[in-house]
């Protein structure tokens, strides 16, 4: 089976997207490969579905399943100073305990190093990638309620990720903070957005990604 070798597409800052422009059924890389990339370790088709908005409106957004911890990307590795926003919803058909979103912070070109969000039924936690080296540096399993119900409640949620090149990195869900982080060695890179669970599905919509003009805030 062929994997692709590239993963981050090199787009510059800013950017936006609501994903109307694609054909549903489109494979988003293939359609839009100069906005998004792909990391991963088997065949993986990230396509354009459509989804019903939170007023109940048909729109489209990129559906995110398993495809082995996937991920979907856009950036530059000389990314930084930078915020995401977008929405996400689950399907809410999840099994495993741990089930939840991934989002890849200062992901490399290579796809071997990042700081990597998983937010879902254990609450949040924080995973520093070296290559083939991954360890947990920052968790908040208090958190589980609020990570169970982004799971299961079907509806849309507003993540927000702040990355700067101090190292600072903080991931946000419908304006609140859920865990800021301050690293030594990551201080760059592109963004990475998948599922952890190898049920679950959830669809993401209105991505935008804008540089940073405000002065950090103290953790």
């Amino acid at each position: 089976m062929e994997v692709p070798t590239w993963v981050l597409p090199g787009n510059p800052l800013p950017l936006s997207d609501d994903f109307e422009r694609y054909p549903v059924g489109a494979v988003l890389t293939g359609v839009a490969p100069e906005r998004y990339g792909l990391l991963a370790k088997e065949k993986a088709t990230f396509t354009v579905v459509e989804a019903l908005d939170p007023k109940n409106a048909i729109t489209r957004a990129v559906r995110l399943a398993p495809f082995g911890g996937a991920l979907l990307t856009t950036g530059a590795g000389n990314w930084t100073d930078y915020q995401a926003r977008f929405d996400v919803q689950s399907l809410g058909n999840a099994y495993w305990g741990s089930a939840g979103l991934l989002a890849r912070v200062f992901l490399d070109p290579a796809g071997t190093q990042g700081l990597e969000f998983r937010f879902g039924r254990d609450g949040i936690e924080l995973t520093k990638v070296l290559g083939e080296q991954r360890r947990v540096v920052a968790k908040r399993p208090e958190l589980k309620e609020v990570g169970e119900a982004f799971v299961m409640d079907k509806l849309w949620h507003r993540f927000e990720v702040l990355a700067r090149s101090t190292g600072e990195v903080r991931f946000r869900m419908d304006g609140r903070e859920l865990l800021a982080w301050q690293d030594p060695d990551f201080r760059q890179g592109g963004l990475g957005f998948g599922v952890h669970d190898p049920n679950l599905v959830l669809y993401l919509d209105n991505l935008e990604v804008t540089p940073l003009s405000e002065p950090s805030k103290a953790p």
